[in-house]
């Protein structure tokens, strides 16, 4: 059966589209959305002070709105798992404004990406490029898997200490705003967490704030690259979803309009609370009637 869940546009979308914010909403409000989500691609200058509580804002991702590190050459939400404190600390700081952020809008939730381990990621590119070349599964392919995954384990100990230390501090100010926090899935391997260590930190922080953010995309390409199946994240995760990032993928390449490759968006429409966040995270060359496509193929498959 169709479901009649509301459903968010992420300003993902935005992206050599719209300068601002403002025009953005317009037209997703043209395409039927009435809610949304402001991504980390959103700067302090593309929010123009203008918005307020009813522009339909339901969640954000840090580290919306962006501002790079003054010196840092990584990401910034690399940074909340850094063993540089002054890094760290300074990226803590940027959550917390998106948090106040989130209140400020009414916003039900905070899409947080918990760092990464520092690998040489010139393996992660041969595994995806020898996944392209059709070789995934054989000997040479999985001794390269099994080789990015073992450097990642003996590297990240230091970065998790990093990321659950910058959780902690994340989680005070959002339940001091009555914001959920939803650590998400990610895209690379290096990347934190792995279905193990989103276990752990469900285990230490309270549902109430600290919950779990399902990206599709992600999920799926990890799946298909030989890592985690699509299930054990949500078979960790349980009813501590806060939301979903709702796109499709082939192969590894992801933000694609539902129903065009092979998420089973059908399988996971069962899996989400009713309470769950929905937001369609399509990338920003897609045009309208695309868009309308892809609602239609969610609505279809009861998400």
């Amino acid at each position: 059966m169709p479901s009649t869940h509301p459903l968010a546009l992420s300003t993902m979308w935005l992206q050599n589209r719209f300068s601002q914010v403002g025009p953005f909403l317009a037209a997703g409000r043209g395409l039927g959305f009435d809610h949304f989500e402001l991504s980390h691609v959103v700067t302090p200058a593309m929010l123009d002070g203008r918005l307020g509580e009813g522009d339909g804002i339901v969640s954000i991702h840090y580290p919306a709105p962006a501002v790079p590190h003054p010196s840092a050459g990584w990401a910034v939400d690399a940074l909340l798992s850094s063993p540089n404190e002054e890094e760290r600390r300074w990226a803590v700081e940027r959550g917390r404004v998106t948090i106040e952020l989130a209140h400020e809008l009414d916003a039900r939730g905070v899409v947080l990406h918990l760092g990464e381990v520092y690998v040489d990621a010139s393996l992660e590119w041969a595994l995806r490029q020898r996944y392209l070349a059709g070789q995934a599964g054989n000997p040479a392919y999985e001794r390269l898997r099994a080789r990015l995954w073992e450097q990642r384990e003996e590297r990240k100990p230091q970065h998790l200490i990093a990321a659950r230390r910058s959780l902690r501090e994340l989680a005070g100010y959002a339940a001091r705003a009555s914001i959920r926090l939803g650590i998400e899935t990610r895209f690379h391997i290096h990347q934190i967490p792995s279905p193990e260590e989103l276990a752990g930190f469900l285990a230490e922080f309270g549902g109430d704030t600290v919950g779990y953010w399902h990206d599709t995309g992600h999920a799926q390409t990890l799946a298909n690259l030989g890592f985690w199946q699509v299930s054990d994240w949500l078979d960790v995760a349980g009813g501590r979803i806060v939301g979903v990032h709702l796109h499709d993928c082939r192969g590894w390449r992801d933000h694609l309009i539902p129903g065009t490759g092979e998420v089973d968006f059908a399988g996971l429409a069962s899996r989400l609370p009713e309470e769950c966040l929905r937001v369609c995270e399509f990338d920003w060359y897609f045009e309208e009637e695309e868009i309308r496509q892809g609602v239609r193929a969610l609505r279809q498959a009861g998400i």
